[in-house]
């Protein structure tokens, strides 16, 4: 166990702010509440955990978009307001254009891009409350536009105003919920978004399947829909309080221990001037999760199996050796993927057929489990100056799978192994273990150059401090 005493260095952030925070090289910035246990945490800060689930409402209406819009193309009156007499179609029967149908797809993808450009600029100039309700103004612009779309264009349009919405969503959501929530249950809380996505997900699928079939000629019922959800969160926005971190970096004290209070108000023995010195603070390795994503299949793999979508907690089993031996086991899960091609997995065999099936499944799981870490680790790690900035680059390699490897069907499974065993090693030096951690300690374990498979067993400066302001305490 390390037992280094250097003193813990303070955030890089801080070291320019102005005197009048009360900060100093020697500030305590672990809580004494992480010694709380995870139902003890769970109850004391609930308050913390109503404003996460008002966040994250916005998740409800991403949900939505994705579903309604890889489920309205098959509604008759969509087809008839939006479909053309063009490609092959038999007896005047209309059909849709299939360069329209992914020029949508691609203007909700390229909405999504043009937000990652501007919205950390936007977040730390103007806060991460301003930006949701940015996230807002996009998502009724493309509502209104949904309800209004008469030509393909302006659907396309609409397209890009909930790609921008949905953009500015998944980066300043985590983000907030990860300047807020106590380090307990911190990781829970930042991955609980996935739930609320698919409650919207599953709902708009069933109201779709009714829709088509009971309204088969009103597709606009749907789209007027799509209005509960998106006035639902400015509801819940409107209450929620600004990141006590956004003040915190521009020197404001009283506004930042007054949304201190507003979101930990009434919990007992919280004192807010110890715990504004804490604030959000290191840079790290984000690249791995990210692109492991790209590497493990997703495109072969994705069409052989059924999205399934698994909650974790986090908080309880740690972050680091799951993913890892998630991702480990992908890779071993490729290999077997692309062995079943020789074993007729895809030419009649049934026995390999199944085989393939079955595998697919493991493989949906594990690959769940790395992709949820990702937005954990990328509101975790960075230090808070960095911590709005998209991790851009990385989600577009989502649309960059070379279509070359489609022609190859399972077999492209040796292909994304052989580049996700590096990956995986990688993985194993690099990612740390953040169950716990608040981020002043992960500054200081990056700081002091610890490895990362050594974290869980380190202890830090930051947990001598407060072992030894708990001691003064019982003392005294």
């Amino acid at each position: 166990m390390s037992t280094e005493t250097a003193k813990p260095c303070p955030a890089e952030h801080f070291e320019n702010m102005p005197d009048t925070l009360g900060h100093d090289s020697r500030g305590l910035y672990k809580s004494p509440f992480d010694q709380l246990s995870l139902p003890q945490t769970l109850w004391t800060f609930k308050r913390i955990i109503l404003v996460t689930l008002a966040v994250y409402t916005g998740y409800v209406c991403e949900g939505f978009e994705l579903g309604a819009g890889a489920s309205i193309v098959a509604n008759r009156g969509f087809i008839k307001q939006f479909g053309d007499h063009r490609g092959g179609t038999q007896g005047g029967v209309r059909a849709l254009n299939p360069t329209w149908v992914s020029t949508w797809s691609a203007f909700l993808n390229v909405g999504q891009i043009v937000t990652f450009t501007h919205i950390s600029w936007f977040a730390d100039r103007f806060g991460r409350k301003a930006s949701l309700y940015l996230a807002w103004t996009w998502l009724v612009a493309g509502c209104v536009l949904l309800n209004t779309a008469r030509t393909p264009g302006v659907w396309a349009l609409a397209k890009l105003c909930n790609g921008a919405g949905i953009g500015v969503l998944q980066v300043v959501c985590q983000v907030y919920v990860m300047e807020i929530a106590p380090n307990r249950i911190r990781g829970g809380l930042v991955t609980f978004q996935a739930v609320w996505s698919n409650a919207g997900s599953i709902v708009c699928s069933v109201m779709m399947q009714q829709l088509n079939k009971t309204y088969p000629d009103n597709y606009l019922l749907a789209m007027r829909i799509l209005w509960v959800p998106v006035g639902l969160m400015i509801l819940c926005w409107v209450c929620i309080p600004e990141s006590p971190w956004f003040h915190t970096r521009y020197g404001d004290k009283d506004k930042a221990i007054k949304c201190m209070r507003q979101l930990y108000g009434g919990v007992p023995g919280f004192d807010f001037e110890e715990e504004f010195k804490s604030g959000s603070y290191s840079i790290a390795k984000l690249a791995l999760q990210g692109i492991s994503q790209q590497l493990v299949g997703l495109a072969i793999i994705s069409t052989y199996s059924t999205l399934l979508m698994w909650s974790l907690s986090t908080d309880k089993l740690g972050r680091r050796t799951i993913i890892n031996v998630c991702e480990t086991f992908i890779c071993v899960i490729l290999f077997l993927v692309g062995g079943l091609y020789w074993a007729g997995a895809t030419d009649g065999n049934a026995a390999a057929a199944t085989a393939l099936l079955v595998i697919c499944c493991f493989w949906t799981f594990s690959f769940q489990i790395i992709a949820m870490s990702y937005y954990l680790f990328s509101a975790e790690l960075p230090s808070a100056l960095l911590r709005a900035i998209p991790s851009w680059e990385l989600r577009l390699g989502r649309y960059a799978t070379p279509p070359m490897l489609l022609s190859l069907g399972v077999r492209a499974g040796f292909v994304f192994g052989a580049f996700s065993v590096p990956i995986c090693i990688l993985m194993w030096l690099y990612i740390p273990e953040t169950k716990g951690r608040s981020a002043a300690e992960i500054d200081e374990l990056y700081e002091r150059k610890i490895p990362a498979w050594r974290w869980q067993m380190t202890v830090t400066n930051t947990e001598k401090e407060m072992y030894a302001m708990i001691e003064k305490r019982a003392g005294a």
